[in-house]
């Protein structure tokens, strides 16, 4: 996997769970013992984070650092779908999940009917 790919998905990861986690950016780095900077740079892709920065971070969102340096098909179509989501405001990303839901749903409906 490309270098800006890895920032990016990490940057996107980050990012989502702090925000599932309901945590600023400042509250998150004093959780995980980094700069409120750091955990900005980390979200933008700007710079490279070291490993000794990443791994308490990662330890406090409870992620792991191969599933976003690691590619697999499936990887790949799901960073496909976060790379849309971030274009989007956070209303339309709320939409897109209930939507996303209500189809797996039905897709699930469907497989069991069979």
């Amino acid at each position: 996997m490309r270098m800006d790919t890895v920032k990016k998905k990490l940057g996107y990861t980050v990012r989502s769970e702090r925000e599932r986690l309901g945590l600023s950016q400042s509250s998150l780095a004093e959780r995980a013992g980094v700069s409120t900077r750091t955990i900005s740079d980390i979200e933008t892709c700007n710079g490279n984070p070291e490993l000794a920065t990443l791994i308490p971070l990662t330890q406090y969102l409870r992620i792991s650092i191969d599933s976003v340096v690691q590619e697999d098909e499936a990887d790949t179509t799901t960073y496909q779908i976060m790379k849309e989501l971030q274009t989007c405001s956070e209303d339309d990303r709320q939409i897109a999940l209930r939507t996303l839901r209500e189809l797996l749903s039905a897709l699930k409906e469907t497989e069991h009917s069979d």
